[in-house]
């Protein structure tokens, strides 16, 4: 099983535990959205081409006919969602079977490992597509068999709580898939199913965006970690912890319904664990349903007002980093949502009027 790192100072489990606290807690908007909330990065110009992967993970795509697992091992998913996701991949020519304990009425936590474990192990099925996110990923991969991810050597598929698995296979050198989950079969546009549905496929993605006067010039090329911010630092310091294999990496992250002030505190515990200095480039994804009025973090005692969380970034974190870095890519919590090759060499090259970001190899 994974195992704590020994040397761990009780501050640091004090902070993953605040932090999944928070993700658990996290309310969901009310009043009018438009006045209280506000969204960056949705809505950035992006184009997509597409190539062949050739690279050492091309025996984990998918093909025709092939049977994927579909699971929920993080929240409990509805029964739409479910159904939704299994007629979704049924019409892209998969067979989708359901885990025993996906949408029970009640389950436990052996119950939603039981559903991983033997997604994992059966070696009919060629890939794990998870209905949604939520909470409770980080408790299971905690008890999950240390040795499993690597030699079932499968995709999984989602984002957000599913972070801690992108960490978790990252860490056991497996590739997989930051992308859209039931939400792919339920008004996700087009342009982002069809690449949702080409990356299964090992049709891998070079997105072109529009930059911002935020970005910052250069290029670089590393492993792609990341996903979601409040999950991706609970995850820092634990056995399942993707930033200490000694690659080079590129860091993605995105977050909602956090306020600029637990941001500004998510992306300062990355830089005091060495995280934000390691990376060979970063790139910030959607920040979804944050309140409009930024409280005591306005920036005003800090240099003027933010006009935006990159702004924010930009003046907090910035100024010691010498590495790419580009604003506004349109994958997280928003309307679009764009796939990412997660664990496997990508390129970002930052320029004045865009941005690339290439997936694989």
């Amino acid at each position: 099983m994974f195992r704590k790192n020994k040397g761990i100072v009780l501050v640091s489990v004090a902070c993953a535990l605040m932090l999944s606290l928070v993700a658990c807690t996290k309310q969901e908007p009310t009043g009018n959205p438009e006045e209280e909330f506000i969204t960056e990065g949705e809505d950035t110009k992006t184009t997509v081409e597409y190539r062949e992967y050739t690279g050492k993970y091309k025996d984990l795509f998918l093909a025709q006919g092939d049977k994927i697992a579909v699971i929920s091992p993080s929240a409990l998913p509805s029964r739409q969602q479910v159904d939704s996701t299994i007629e979704g991949l049924k019409a892209w020519g998969y067979e989708p079977v359901e885990g025993k304990h996906v949408c029970a009425e009640t389950r436990t936590l052996d119950d939603i490992l039981d559903d991983l474990t033997w997604a994992l192990e059966d070696p009919e099925i060629k890939a794990i597509f998870c209905v949604r996110g939520g909470y409770g990923a980080s408790e299971i991969a905690d008890v999950l068999p240390e040795d499993i991810i690597k030699t079932s050597n499968k995709l999984i598929i989602g984002y957000s709580d599913i972070t801690v698995y992108h960490s978790a296979w990252t860490n056991a050198d497996v590739a997989s898939i930051h992308a859209c989950m039931s939400g792919t079969f339920n008004g996700l546009p087009d342009s982002c199913v069809e690449a949702e549905e080409k990356i299964l496929k090992g049709e891998v993605p070079t997105y072109t965006c529009d930059s911002s006067t935020y970005c910052r010039e250069g290029e670089a090329e590393g492993i792609l970690i990341g996903g979601n911010l409040s999950t991706f630092t609970a995850v820092i310091d634990s056995a399942y912890d993707c930033t200490k294999s000694g690659q080079p990496y590129i860091l993605f992250l995105e977050d909602v319904g956090e306020d600029v002030q637990h941001i500004h505190r998510y992306l300062t515990i990355l830089k005091h664990a060495g995280v934000l200095d390691g990376a060979s480039g970063i790139v910030f994804g959607e920040w979804t349903e944050l309140p409009s009025d930024l409280g005591d973090y306005s920036g005003k005692n800090r240099g003027g007002e933010y006009k935006s969380i990159a702004d924010m970034i930009s003046r907090q974190f910035l100024p010691e980093l010498d590495v790419p870095v580009a604003f506004g890519f349109s994958a997280g919590h928003g309307d679009i949502n764009y796939p990412l090759l997660m664990g496997e060499t990508a390129e970002l090259k930052v320029g004045a009027d865009s941005f690339t970001l290439s997936c694989g190899q």
